[in-house]
């Protein structure tokens, strides 16, 4: 698990990735880092690199009062996919506030229906710049912060 405190604990969301491919996560911290830097908003980023960990660190995280804000899911990873991951946390934990988001390779619309079915709030394909990529979690922040006032 790798945790990375961006900005003051009391002043930044909590944003879990789960991401096992790590030039895929770095570019996600970078994009994270970019909206911290344009936007002014702190992010208090934990890297998880499959679904089974996760749940583990939801656990603890929802005994503790310090569920994440947002949840970034890559869907193809060892141990346990995003899929099921997602299908955890909204049945097994019952966690339905929980802003989750796929960043996935797949452009297939099965696999994203799929996705948002197991309780998903928005999938995307992942993009192939980091422009692109901070574009589309600036839309996932501002949705979020949408969903949650």
């Amino acid at each position: 698990m790798e945790a990375i405190a961006t900005a003051s604990v009391a002043s930044s969301r909590r944003v879990l990735l789960i991401e096992d491919d790590l030039d895929d996560a770095f570019l996600i911290k970078k994009a994270l880092q970019a909206l911290e830097r344009d936007r002014g908003t702190g992010f208090q980023l934990t890297h998880l690199r499959n679904g089974l960990e996760a749940i583990s660190f939801v656990g603890r995280s929802d005994l503790l009062g310090q569920i994440p804000d947002v949840v970034i899911v890559d869907l193809n990873m060892p141990v346990m996919d995003g899929q099921r991951f997602i299908g955890a946390l909204r049945t097994v934990f019952e966690l339905k506030g929980i802003w989750t988001v796929v960043l996935t390779t797949s452009d297939q619309q099965d696999v994203h229906d799929q996705a948002r079915a197991a309780g998903a709030n928005a999938v995307f394909v992942k993009p192939n710049t980091l422009d692109e990529l901070i574009g589309i979690l600036q839309t996932v922040l501002e949705s979020r912060a949408v969903a949650h006032n």
